[in-house]
């Protein structure tokens, strides 16, 4: 069974991803950029403080 966290997880990663390719986008047309930097800077430290809590959180037995 798979648990919730690592669909989460698997869902946060697409998010990553598709937020990577829009800013590739964005940055062709550079009409958002400077919104678009902090937003990702602080979407990778969510995702990095997710993995790290996910990560450490106790096994059930």
């Amino acid at each position: 069974m798979v648990s919730f966290f690592k669909l989460l997880g698997i869902g946060y990663i697409f998010a990553i991803l598709l937020l990577l390719w829009e800013i590739g986008d964005i940055a062709f047309h550079a009409a958002a950029t400077p919104y678009v930097l902090p937003f990702t800077i602080l979407a990778m430290i969510g995702f990095l403080a997710f993995f790290l809590f996910v990560y450490f959180a106790p096994q059930e037995g």
